[in-house]
């Protein structure tokens, strides 16, 4: 199996029902791995960190999920942010390396920051741009972190702070809002940084075509899908997908004075 020789362990494996099963290992995250069959998370009561991932993931982007677990285990290259050198970066290249190393959909953001070390990008921070907020001071701003990543095999200690200190110094934030995919994460990472949780969102529905292991925001399905009901749509052989949502967090910079 990819995943025990990655990891060099065994796991365990129990089934939670007829289409998601568990992996669990001494000191490693435990994995919680769905069919595309399945309806819902299945809520799991784990002493460790749990990890929900999709078949679609899995087939689609397996180097990119090994990486990332065992990263989380703690078997990636170290890197320490005082060895690299921060710099604003380019969309294209942040796009590219978010197509490389980050789950999720690649955003261009408006500002986009890179870690260096000898040349080489290995990590990036993009940002949105500023908003006004109605209950702020006219100079207050909000911006969102919109994607962080490190290079796949590489964990930046201290990487995260030392981009979010150059975004910091360049436009002085009224605060920094992000959201932390709750099928990673239990946003404990964010809070040791100082960010506060705020709320969660729903889970998020999306379309997998099960022909190719594609999935889609439902705004990006092809024309002859998106218009047509859901029940034609698993017909012709798309599923929906559900994820765990998002934990809403907000780190906060400047306070309304006290009158």
């Amino acid at each position: 199996m990819a995943l025990q020789a990655k990891l060099h362990t065994e796991f365990d494996l129990k089934a939670l029902s007829a289409n998601a099963c568990m992996m669990h290992a001494d000191g490693m995250p435990s994995i919680v791995y769905y069919l595309c069959s399945a309806k819902e998370r299945i809520p799991v009561d784990s002493a460790t960190r749990c990890i929900h991932i999709d078949e679609d993931r899995w087939i689609a982007q397996p180097d990119l999920l090994l990486n990332r677990i065992a990263a989380l285990a703690g078997l990636a290259q170290r890197v320490h942010a005082r060895s690299t050198v921060v710099a604003r970066i380019d969309k294209h290249m942040a796009m590219v390396f978010q197509q490389n190393h980050h789950l999720q959909v690649a955003l261009p953001g408006k500002y986009r920051y890179g870690l260096f070390r000898e040349g080489e990008l290995v990590s990036i921070a993009v940002f949105s741009g500023g908003r006004k907020m109605d209950d702020k001071p006219a100079d207050y701003r909000s911006f969102e972190l919109l994607r962080f990543c490190h290079k796949q095999g590489i964990h930046v200690v201290g990487g995260f702070s030392k981009l979010i200190d150059a975004f910091l110094q360049e436009f002085d934030p009224g605060d920094i809002m992000t959201y932390a995919d709750k099928d990673w994460t239990d946003g404990s990472s964010y809070r040791k940084t100082g960010f506060v949780i705020v709320g969660e969102t729903a889970p998020q529905a999306f379309w997998v075509d099960t022909s190719t292991m594609t999935r889609y925001y439902e705004p990006e399905l092809p024309d002859e899908i998106k218009g047509i009901p859901a029940e034609e749509r698993k017909k012709r052989g798309y599923v929906p997908v559900y994820n765990s949502g998002s934990i809403k967090l907000i780190k906060t910079y400047k306070h309304n004075p006290v009158v």
